[in-house]
């Protein structure tokens, strides 16, 4: 889970030296949502995002600490102040009073039985309930309850093809599953008795440490999540062909499995290890962007997050594939944690040949108990801008603003986007919630992205349809998950194919791409008077 960061308080509006346009009606206006990264002038931007709160910043509140009340009255309070603030309850068709009515008992007796563990878990039950990758719980401490949980594994690992088969994609050397004869390819047909997909129904993902938000996101999780289990359950496989079973029990693996299945982003990262984006980002990348050159000419361009400091290492890649006549250009978000939504505007406008709407972004106004248009956002197109093919990876880690360049390149019809699966599906304006015994700290969205029209954009509804699909979806069989398991990463091999298709070059199979760092962690910019706010979109 992503911890959170205090961001400096501004408690006084300045009159910004604009690359924006403040207006009464609409807060901030930047027709250019790049034009306050050219300038290359941090202090006026974020003036610029202070001033652009005026129409709610007298009503503004501090955030609840309720670490002092009991669990009891801390989740009570908790629960009315996101129903009164959260921006998508209609949405996503949450039901606060049915979750309030269904986890308060089973806080109350983790609380009648002193039990960390308990407590946390069912907080981390109450969130997941709540298909918003936004909605989140972070402590420290998870007091041994995720180990407690999914510590064990079966020595395999599945994924679900396209056909809707159920095969083993990972077994371990040397495991109980190797010894039983279990092998790459195989279909299982039952869990503990019953058929697989209804086992896969029931796994709780809630030690996932970037929460999905769409029904193809949470599927995927719950298929790594199938493996895990407490350190010494039993379980009984069903494999087909001739059917038999296996059983085997979970052993101590140090979340291998959760590794074995991290194919999505392009490469091994043991998120079940990891108790935070923070943790992840350390394991992927330290820098913001990284580039190297493809077979071929094709620049390779990875963006980790959407922070101010970024634009110009992003814009000196981009740059750079111009210089060196690219005849493509791959930008890898598949790990991109969010941040300045301008930002994702801003590396639009290398892209795009017409002007494209990007948001109205609005926040919850205490004074009205409504949602007040804080800013509208544009992208321009560059005059430097790249006019060659574009292809940009995506995975269900893809969220918050690092979902607003694929938002653009869809709308717009930009190049490709390339994947197995597509984006978070989560793109509110996340800040800050109440503060839980013992210093568990809660966020949630109380801010949407709405498009030209004014309805919400990108963000899961209550049917979990939501995100940015790709336009060139990478088939999940038995191939493509061999070559991920062996080590390629075969997302990228698609995205080099589809550009060289462009310039008229065509194989038979997209040629294999090694794998490599994925996109990694956001920095959360900008800050509203008292309100801090999570790592994700400001």
């Amino acid at each position: 889970m992503p911890g959170f960061v205090i961001l400096a308080l501004l408690l006084a509006l300045v009159s910004p030296a604009s690359a924006g346009l403040y207006t009464d009606s609409c807060g901030m206006v930047w027709t250019d949502a790049a034009a306050p990264f050219e300038r290359n002038n941090e202090t006026a931007y974020n003036e610029e995002l202070m001033a652009s709160y005026a129409p709610v910043m007298a009503n503004l509140t501090e955030v609840p600490d309720l670490s002092n009340l009991s669990w009891s009255d801390a989740f009570r309070e908790t629960c009315a102040y996101m129903k009164e603030r959260y921006a998508f309850t209609e949405w996503r068709g949450v039901d606060w009073d049915a979750l309030y009515a269904a986890y308060a008992p089973k806080i109350a007796e983790a609380e009648r039985n002193e039990d960390n563990a308990a407590y946390y878990r069912t907080l981390r039950e109450f969130v997941y309930a709540i298909p918003d990758g936004h909605v989140l719980v972070s402590s420290p401490d998870d007091f041994g309850a995720k180990h407690a949980d999914i510590g064990g594994g079966y020595g395999l690992a599945v994924a679900r093809l396209d056909t809707g088969e159920v095969i083993v994609t990972y077994v371990a050397e040397g495991s109980e599953a190797e010894r039983a004869g279990v092998r790459f390819g195989d279909e299982i047909v039952s869990w503990n008795g019953r058929p697989v997909g209804e086992a896969i129904d029931a796994t709780s993902i809630i030690w996932t440490p970037i929460k999905p938000s769409t029904a193809e996101g949470i599927l995927l999780h719950k298929l790594r999540f199938l493996t895990r289990a407490p350190v010494g359950t039993p379980a009984e496989i069903g494999i087909a062909g001739p059917f038999r079973t296996v059983n085997l029990t979970a052993t101590d693996d140090g979340y291998e499995t959760l590794a074995r299945t991290s194919i999505f982003l392009g490469r091994e990262v043991n998120d079940g290890v990891a108790g935070s984006s923070a943790e992840l980002r350390a394991m992927i990348a330290n820098e913001t962007v990284t580039t190297r050159t493809l077979p071929g000419g094709v620049a390779y361009i990875a963006v980790y997050e959407e922070s101010y400091d970024v634009y110009q290492p992003f814009k000196a890649a981009v740059e750079g594939a111009i210089a060196n006549g690219a005849p493509g250009i791959v930008i890898d978000l598949r790990f991109n944690r969010g941040g300045d939504d301008n930002l994702a505007a801003a590396y639009a406008g290398g892209f795009v040949n017409r002007s494209v709407f990007y948001e109205y972004g609005t926040t919850y106004d205490p004074g009205t108990g409504e949602q007040a248009v804080l800013w509208e956002s544009w992208a321009q197109p560059r005059p430097d801008g790249y006019t060659g093919p574009v292809a940009l990876l995506v995975s269900p880690y893809t969220i918050s603003s690092g979902e607003g360049l694929p938002k653009v390149f869809a709308e717009s019809g930009t190049g490709a986007i390339v994947s197995w699966y597509g984006t978070n599906g989560a793109f509110g304006m996340e800040s800050m919630g109440p503060v839980l015994p013992p210093r568990i700290m809660t966020a949630f969205p109380q801010g949407a992205s709405l498009d030209e029209n004014g309805r919400i954009q990108v963000d899961s509804n209550a049917s979990l349809v939501g995100g940015v699909a790709p336009t060139v979806r990478v088939p999940l069989d038995r191939d493509t998950l061999a070559r991920a398991m062996a080590g390629e990463d075969v997302q990228l091999a698609y995205a080099v194919e589809w550009i060289r298709a462009q310039a008229g070059e065509t194989t038979a199979e997209p040629s294999a791409v090694p794998a490599q760092a994925a996109a990694g962690w956001a920095v959360v910019l900008g800050a509203i008077a008292v309100v801090a706010v999570w790592y994700g979109r400001r």
